[in-house]
């Protein structure tokens, strides 16, 4: 995997249903692929340098393959990631590391690969299998590792979450609390004692409608309260703060069995937003 980043209280990311529409990608250097490509001779070095990490120091090992099979970049990492010199990634450059743990490509992975050049990227097991996401055509989105890593790792969570049966979608009740606190917020009042009826018509005083659907009452809600929210911008970030609740348990969920299945529905859905081609043995 590559390097990861803290995830707590920096996910603000995009739903899927969203990706399509608002992902840019640049063609970058490189509009089209070239047709040479590296030797099966350095493919398979690469290949064995890798699993002789994981056999004799239970590390990742990454390494940044030209497109004509120059070895641009070798990099020795730990039992959980590997870091990668993203300034030596050539147009159309392949990248293979190391999983000592016989995991499908992280969040992580796929974030190197969509924010550069790269044509794609392999995750190599200790048995030699292997998770692979090739680019169909060349580009590079428009955002950079971090923001990617965020977003990806969000929407693997949230998705550990549907299969785990926990519900991150705001309701009635979040809106009612939402509404109290607003109120409260506006006019220094307590509304403790008041009933959920009475904060939905106090809100239509201040033009919130409750004829919206939660998602979109909670979005008018936090307009209102726009400098309440800018010292702590996940107050009412439901999918983010069931994440952050949750992660140890979505952790142990994703390396199970279920959740490897899980890693590759993901990987798999993550093809299909950027037209991407995702190839597994594991």
């Amino acid at each position: 995997m590559i390097k990861t980043i803290n995830f707590f209280g920096q996910i603000n990311p995009r739903t899927y249903a969203k990706a399509k529409s608002e992902y840019s990608i640049n063609s970058g250097k490189c509009d089209c692929f070239v047709k040479s490509q590296p030797s099966e001779k350095t493919l398979q070095y690469a290949k064995e340098k890798i699993i002789k990490e994981i056999d004799n120091n239970g590390v990742e090992y990454s390494l940044i393959i030209s497109p004509t099979g120059e070895i641009l970049s070798e990099t020795r990492g730990d039992k959980e990631s590997c870091k990668v010199d993203s300034g030596k990634i050539l147009p159309n450059a392949i990248l293979m590391h190391g999983h000592p743990k016989a995991l499908p490509l992280s969040s992580g992975d796929i974030a190197i690969l969509l924010a550069s050049d790269a044509k794609s990227q392999e995750a190599i097991t200790r048995d030699g299998k292997s998770s692979k996401l090739s680019k169909q055509e060349a580009f590079r989105v428009n955002k950079d590792y971090n923001e990617l890593y965020f977003e990806l790792e969000r929407q693997l969570c949230l998705m550990a979450l549907d299969r785990l049966g926990i519900d991150y979608r705001i309701n009635s009740d979040d809106i009612e609390q939402m509404g109290r606190d607003c109120i409260q917020y506006l006019t220094g009042q307590m509304l403790d004692n008041e009933s959920k009826d009475e904060i939905f018509e106090r809100l239509a005083k201040f033009g919130i409608s409750t004829e919206k659907s939660p998602e979109q009452i909670a979005k008018d809600l936090k307009k209102l309260m726009y400098y309440q929210l800018l010292l702590n911008p996940h107050k009412y970030d439901k999918e983010h703060n069931s994440i952050i609740e949750n992660y140890q348990l979505i952790q142990d969920y994703l390396d199970t069995a279920e959740g490897i299945q899980t890693r590759h529905d993901f990987l798999k859905k993550v093809a299909e937003i950027y037209n991407l081609n995702y190839e597994t043995n594991l």
